[in-house]
């Protein structure tokens, strides 16, 4: 079973495209890159839509109360994160490679080039994702993006007008 919340389930299904995509195009003697590729492209997919996905925060005001509800989004996969598959998806690849590596010949320096392009992505992606979420932003710029924002009310009780028909005879849909 695949659970997946927002649209965490598109990490799966990009994965799943780009094999099916690989497959039929790489010979049969390089069918561990045509699985370690779509695992890199799917990492990739994964990590920056994840963070643009799941920065989003929406403000909404209630209007009986006049406080703010803050809303965060959340796209994962198999209750994680999208932008962490970024970082399994290559580990994965990685893991697939390193059994791969007594062969000879061009599929074996086709390893080693997937292999350091593997350790360069999740290099990349551990550094930036340790400093996203590390950052602080000070309360001050916190209100200021805030305010700024646009903000819609939603999930607000709509007031209710009372005597909507107040022209209309009560005694007319009773009975006689």
């Amino acid at each position: 079973m695949i659970v997946w919340s927002g649209r965490g389930f598109l990490s799966l299904l990009i994965l799943f495209i780009t094999i099916f995509f690989f497959i039929p195009i790489l010979p049969e003697t390089y069918i561990i890159q045509s699985f370690v590729i779509p695992l890199y492209i799917a990492a990739i997919f994964s990590y920056f839509f994840g963070i643009k996905w799941n920065k989003t925060l929406r403000v909404f005001i209630d209007k009986e109360t006049g406080k703010e509800i803050n809303f965060k989004s959340n796209h994962g996969l198999f209750w994680i994160n999208m932008e962490y598959w970024g970082i399994i998806f290559p580990v994965l690849a990685l893991l697939m490679l390193t059994q791969s590596l007594d062969k000879q010949g061009t599929e074996f320096y086709l390893s080693i080039f997937l292999i350091i392009i593997g350790i360069a992505c999740l290099a990349y992606f551990s550094i930036t994702l340790f400093k996203i979420k590390n950052s602080k932003i000070s309360s001050i710029q916190f209100q200021k993006i805030t305010t700024e924002a646009e903000t819609k009310p939603s999930f607000v009780k709509e007031d209710i007008t009372a005597n909507k028909f107040e022209n209309e005879d009560s005694t007319e849909y009773r009975p006689k």
